[in-house]
């Protein structure tokens, strides 16, 4: 892992683990008590991701006003949540990731990042061509996508993406855990390659 990678990983990492629980509690409903059309609902509307991912960013907000990230990435870069790139009048790049970390309106973008539950673990390969997309389209250096659950979904989840999602053939993207019952992250590595038209 060279040192730039690293310092943003664990960056994030710190983000996660600095999280209050009290903000985040909602996205600990437990989806088997919901019937099957509230939780489609749920999963469409990204209800349960989105608290972890606001209170990731008010962490991040906080490690940057300390000057930590400075250390990492340029001072003039910022961390923006959905940004829509079409304002860049870019083609087919109309998806709209969960959070950019760049220089805007310059071509310099360090990381782009997704969240996910493990409970929708079946939609991670739409994420993954996401972030793919970005490296195509604006040359981002960092995929990173988050993935959310308890120890034994977690531990599903990995399985899963390596037999099914990793080619040794495809880009990097990087993959950090967080653990709801330890709360704790964890990071790892794999190289997916999508076999359809629309992740370049």
């Amino acid at each position: 892992m060279i040192d730039g990678q690293k310092k943003i990983v664990n960056a994030i990492k710190l983000c996660l683990e600095n999280m209050n629980k009290k903000f985040v509690d909602l996205s600990r409903l437990k989806f088997d008590e919901l019937n099957n059309r509230l939780k489609e609902r749920f999963k469409k509307q990204k209800i349960q991701e989105r608290p972890f991912a606001y209170e990731f960013y008010h962490q991040f907000r906080k490690l940057w006003e300390s000057g930590f990230i400075l250390e990492v990435i340029s001072q003039d870069a910022v961390i923006q949540a959905e940004v829509n790139k079409t304002y860049q009048r870019i083609p087919d790049l109309e998806k709209i990731p969960d959070f950019l970390l760049h220089k805007p309106n310059t071509n310099k973008n360090f990381a782009v990042i997704e969240f996910k539950l493990t409970s929708n673990i079946d939609e991670i390969e739409k994420d993954f061509k996401k972030l793919i997309a970005f490296k195509y389209e604006l040359n981002y250096e960092y995929l990173i996508e988050i993935i959310i659950g308890d120890e034994n979904s977690l531990k599903n989840a990995k399985e899963r993406i390596y037999s099914s999602l990793n080619d040794p053939n495809g880009e990097k993207i990087i993959l950090i855990e967080f653990n709801t019952n330890s709360w704790r992250a964890n990071d790892y590595e794999i190289k997916y390659k999508s076999t359809s038209p629309d992740s370049k």
